[in-house]
């Protein structure tokens, strides 16, 4: 089946019968779409609607499906055979026409217009698909061009050639031309335009002269221009525009316009000020001019020129002579002495000072300093080498010093220390080359460079030599290398350093120490010590003759870091706490000769818990002595105490039983004893109350008894009565005393200055033990 006969037929026979597109539409119940279809032979009635269709149109089904009915009267050339029925007449394109109603435009065939055009295209960009379109075109352009720019920049900036950012800068700007100015679609539209047949506009279809009809229904865009409307159908590949000009209007444009409006209000856009321009002469110059701007820079690797640009905008600029491979400084003029051969390492060792590695011939690697600035008046010309005079350091550490140069006065070497290579590395250069009045390179006996040495903007070479400026250098090589930057190391800085290395003071140390030897120590009594920067003095007949415990910076630096200190007639005794890396550590300093030979002997560690918050030592005599010690308890890691009793003048210590919890959860507050045997002992109060616990002794500390105190199990009425008495707070242990008969006697410090104690009687040392009195501390 022919859908084109077929659609030629079904129009034919509805004019015939007098019947609108919109009356068969609507006898049939379809839409006015689908007869539209129909009839310029986009689509086939369904089987189903046939008989409908034909009975509609007044033909029999086969006439219908063959396309075409016998004619309504004999034709000049035919005439009809004898019996059969006389042919209709075929209806001629003139009478087609007749049947459409009045015609609301005439256009000829003729050559568009450039406004006409112009309209057209500005027209069909304006479809949503074709607005997609240009919107990936210009997604793809942009990621062409960046990339092509990213390539460019790189060839240029590490002196490579490559085709490959040509070929994406080609593609970006063929996509940003046809995103920006449409080629394809002005082309097409431009041949539709001139191609377009003559054809009438009527109020459902454009009929053309070959017969061809567009339905208006159909219309995809309709929009208002300054003289003309153009009619857009979005079709495939290319959408079809009809401009029609105001003069072709059978009755006037605002008519069309109203009935457009009324017929397809969804696409009409209307806009009668506007005049058709598209601006192509800007567009094609701004493409014309990115364009050539990208293609002369990623084409100047190829044209032997190469730059960079520091991070301070100071621009390098090199051109190779492509047939001697000889390098010139565009913006100096000056040329580097050796051929290049393959590409340029260019790293800006300041802001204005860039450093060019290469290799030339035969192999060996060379360096040029483009130099842009100057370090002093910037009217004469200075040598650099004397300014390196002194030692140059990385790093202040001087143990780890990082890269140091350094030059004599007076000599012309040159001595750099580094780990460059990983290993150790120092050695001596006697030759120097000058770039400018900024750097030089130290070069060996063979005239290879090996280091470049350039003078930090912080450098004033006004004066002389600057100790407060810098130097900036970097060893020479084609693989990436690291620049660093040495401050000036002052022989003052050297000789405290050497000092702090090897343990020694420093020069104002020294000279402090050495004036104290000469002042003998003070002392207030006739046994006594002092603690001063250069140690710890003790003395046993008032400074006549005196003795040095230890030296200073040992741990002591005042007389609180001696913990407990003891004197008897010819013993001293003394604790000091030295930090560990994860704890405390606890030391006796004792003397049995009045100071002439001193012994230091290890008491305890406590590694992994609180610092310790109670310690204690005295010596009863000669012979006997305790030592007790407490940490502070913390979650987790709990806490340490120890108690320890000597018997041979503090040589050797025992580890004797600790009372109650302490060592879990409480810690000593207190500790005396008034025999080797008798002693007491007071913790932490349970529940963090005012009210201590006693333990008691009578063995030296290898068993301990709690006795009940006058405050134990008593009501809050009673224990505020007791405090009425002036009873309050005891917090430690002050001192325990036999006064013979079994009779005892245990003495209580209280409140923050323990300016009062209190006293507890007992007849037995099993107790019970009784409040005695309350007494101020004389």
């Amino acid at each position: 089946m022919d859908a084109k006969k077929i659609g030629a037929l079904i129009a034919a026979s509805r004019r015939a019968r007098g019947l609108t597109q919109q009356q068969l539409a609507a006898e049939l119940g379809m839409t006015n779409r689908a007869v539209s279809k129909w009839e310029t032979g986009q689509g086939l009635p369904d089987i189903a609607l046939l008989p409908a269709l034909a009975a509609a149109l007044g033909i029999t089904v086969d006439e219908l499906l063959a396309g075409e009915t016998a004619p309504l009267s004999p034709t000049p050339e035919e005439e009809p055979m004898d019996g059969a029925d006389a042919p209709e007449e075929a209806l001629s394109p003139e009478e087609t026409a007749s049947d459409m109603g009045e015609a609301l435009a005439d256009l000829p065939r003729m050559q568009p217009t450039r406004q006409e055009w112009a309209a057209a295209v500005l027209s069909c960009r304006k479809l949503p698909s074709q607005r997609l379109v240009r919107l990936l075109l210009a997604l793809a352009g942009t990621a062409a061009l960046l990339a092509g720019t990213y390539g460019a920049f790189h060839n240029f900036f590490t002196d490579t050639t490559s085709l490959q950012p040509l070929v994406l800068l080609t593609a970006g700007l063929v996509l940003w031309a046809e995103s920006l100015l449409g080629l394809r679609l002005s082309v097409g539209l431009w041949n539709n335009l001139c191609r377009r047949p003559a054809c009438t506009l009527y109020k459902d279809v454009v009929l053309q002269e070959d017969g061809t009809q567009l339905p208006l229904v159909e219309l995809a865009l309709v929009r208002r221009y300054r003289g003309c409307t153009v009619l857009v159908w979005n079709r495939r590949p290319l959408p079809l525009a009809l401009v029609v000009p105001d003069a072709a209007c059978t009755d006037s444009a605002d008519a069309l316009q109203r009935y457009l409006h009324q017929l397809v209000p969804a696409v009409c856009r209307f806009g009668t000020a506007r005049t058709p321009r598209m601006h192509r002469p800007v567009k094609v110059a701004g493409l014309a001019v990115v364009g050539l701007a990208l293609f002369a820079f990623a084409l100047a690797p190829a044209l032997g020129l190469a730059g960079t640009i520091s991070p301070t905008g100071t621009v390098l600029m090199l051109r190779r002579d492509p047939e001697t491979g000889i390098v010139t400084d565009v913006h100096s003029g000056h040329t580097f002495p050796y051929p290049v051969v393959g590409r340029m390492k260019k790293q800006w060792m300041t802001g204005d000072c860039c450093a060019v590695t290469y290799q030339t011939t035969d192999g060996s690697t060379h360096v040029y300093l483009a130099t842009y600035g100057d370090r002093g008046s910037g009217y004469s010309y200075y040598y650099v080498e004397p300014l390196l005079t002194g030692t140059w350091r990385q790093y202040e550490n001087a143990l780890s010093p990082g890269v140091t140069l350094r030059k004599d006065s007076g000599s012309a070497d040159i001595h750099i220390l580094s780990d460059f290579s990983g290993s150790d590395y120092s050695q001596v250069y006697r030759q120097t080359v000058q770039f400018g009045t900024l750097g030089v390179a130290l070069c060996d006996e063979e005239g290879l460079p090996h280091w470049t040495v350039v003078l930090g903007r912080d450098y004033d070479a006004e004066e002389g030599i600057d100790p407060s400026g810098s130097l900036i250098v970097c060893p020479v090589s084609m693989e990436p290398t690291e620049a660093v930057t040495l401050h000036y190391y002052s022989e003052e800085e050297q000789e405290r350093d050497f000092r702090e290395a090897m343990g020694l003071p420093s020069v104002e140390e020294e000279e402090k120490l050495q004036a104290l030897e000469t002042t003998p120590p003070t002392f207030s009594d006739e046994q006594d010590y002092t603690v001063r920067e250069d140690g710890v003095y003790f003395t046993w007949d008032g400074g006549a003759t005196y003795s040095k415990a230890m030296g200073g910076g040992e741990g002591v630096e005042t007389a609180a870091d001696m913990n407990s200190c003891t004197m008897t007639d010819t013993m001293a005794a003394f604790l000091t706490v030295s930090e560990l890396k994860n704890g405390q550590s606890v030391t006796l300093h004792l003397t049995h000769d009045k100071g002439q030979n001193w012994q230091t002997i290890p008491l305890a560690d406590f590694t992994d818990v609180h610092p310790i918050s109670y310690m204690e030592m005295h010596f009863l005599d000669d012979s006997f002595g305790w030592f007790v010690a407490s940490t502070g308890w913390s979650m987790g890691t709990g806490m340490m105490a120890e108690f320890y009793t000597t018997h041979d003048d503090g040589l050797t210590w025992e580890d004797q039983l600790l009372p109650g919890k302490v060592g879990n959860t409480d810690g000593f507050t207190g500790m005396v004893f008034c025999s080797e045997n008798a002693g007491a002992a007071t913790t932490h109060s349970p529940n963090e109350s005012d009210w201590p616990r006693l333990f008691l002794t009578p063995d030296g500390g290898r068993s301990w008894q709690e006795p009940i105190l006058p405050w134990d199990d008593l009501s809050d009425d009673e224990l505020s009565s007791l405090i009425g008495q002036g009873v309050y707070a005891p917090g430690r242990v002050t001192g325990i005393t036999d006064l013979g008969d079994d009779h005892w006697e245990v003495t209580l410090a209280q409140s923050a200055n323990e300016q009062q104690e209190i006293v507890l009687a007992a007849d037995s040392f099993d107790g019970p033990w009784l409040l005695k009195e309350v007494r101020s501390v004389s």
